[in-house]
């Protein structure tokens, strides 16, 4: 494979993919993902992150191991393995939030490490977090906070409906609460514990603040129906 580096990354990809066409652009795009990750979580890794751009979801899942397709998945300490072609570019925020997060701590919540990646991510399908949890409470598929906190259940459920449920739900804690006030419970590994020290609250009681504020907000029915319609594809 061909290598680029930047400042922070190490760029490896094959010889006349799209990737070589893009490099250096892919590389200005995760450099700023990169500083904004690490300014709203005060850390900064002492290593550089290496990413392995492949042609496809069938080669990402070979490197994983369990030969599923997948577009993209981080390879703690370092690495980051995603898709990058001409129909699917696996870039951005998501994966680089989990090395760099886990260089402080790596909770064995799903719930809360996925959630802090799709805080950095905003949008599932390209529809905002938020707008996703209003729907899924109106049409009875939302799944409470508390319930994901379980690693067992989480995993058990459809990660269109989790990741989106706790990606909002991370973006209202550190916009409520602040980032400083949780990377405190971050630094956990008993989220329930840490959300009750940290927060006062228990995680019911966070779930029910937390889908009040939903409830403030209302969707459009042409948003409700391009929901609809991307959930039955």
């Amino acid at each position: 494979m061909k290598c680029y580096e930047s400042e922070h990354y190490i760029f490896h990809y094959g010889a006349g993919t799209k990737a070589e066409k893009d490099i250096a652009e892919i590389a200005a795009y995760q450099e700023n993902c990169f500083q904004y990750i690490c300014r709203i979580l005060d850390v900064t890794p002492e290593f550089k992150i290496e990413y392995f751009l492949c042609d496809s979801p069938e080669e990402v899942g070979r490197i994983y191991g369990n030969d599923y397709p997948c577009n993209g998945f981080a390879a703690p300490p370092d690495k980051i393995y995603a898709v990058y072609n001409e129909q699917v570019q696996c870039i951005g925020f998501h994966e680089d939030a989990h090395i760099i997060s886990f260089t402080v701590n790596r909770p064995h919540c799903p719930a809360i490490t996925e959630g802090l990646a799709m805080y950095f991510d905003r949008k599932w399908w390209g529809i905002q977090n938020m707008d996703w949890v209003g729907y899924y409470i109106k049409t009875g598929r939302y799944i409470r906070v508390d319930q994901l906190l379980d690693r067992e259940f989480f995993f058990q459920q459809d990660d269109t409906i989790t990741y989106p449920i706790m990606g909002a739900f991370t973006e209202w804690l550190i916009t409520t609460y602040g980032a400083k006030t949780y990377m405190r419970m971050y630094k956990q590994q008993d989220m329930v514990s840490a959300m009750i020290q940290v927060y006062k609250q228990t995680p019911k009681e966070m779930n029910q603040a937390f889908t009040n504020y939903i409830g403030l907000f209302k969707n459009d029915k042409v948003l409700e129906q391009r929901m609809e319609d991307l959930l039955s594809e």
